[in-house]
């Protein structure tokens, strides 16, 4: 399965606006299925953005077989805060893309901090 950022972003945003620390056994999104979610939480999981109920493997205990995500981690806010604008988002996302083809992580996350620098400086 394809890692979709678009999932990754959704996800992350339901999680910080959540009131409360409760796992989210199912998000609220239309059109993915719940096998696309599950990887998804374990995606977020893997790249420390979330805390998280793990459970694990009865034969090989160290490996990770669901994720029930309860809310984000300082990583996941920073991540949050960097993709919460759309436009900033988009222009991102079309920005890699074009020039890479795919949108890794690390690439991502550093573009939109730069992104966000430069709106923060040309406001001043």
């Amino acid at each position: 399965m394809k890692r979709d950022m678009d999932l990754i972003r959704k996800l992350v945003l339901f999680i910080e606006e959540k009131e409360d620390d409760h796992p989210i056994i199912k998000a609220p999104f239309e059109g993915y299925s719940n096998l696309q979610l599950e990887e998804h939480y374990h995606l977020l999981f893997e790249a420390g953005l979330v805390r998280c109920e793990t459970i694990c493997s009865n034969s090989t205990p160290s490996r990770v077989v669901k994720v029930i995500p309860f809310s984000l981690t300082w990583e996941g806010h920073e991540f949050a805060d960097a993709v919460r604008n759309e436009t900033i988002w988009e222009k991102a996302k079309e920005k890699i893309i074009s020039q890479v083809g795919g949108l890794p992580f690390d690439v991502l996350k550093g573009v939109l901090i730069g992104m966000c620098r430069e709106v923060v400086q040309g406001s001043q």
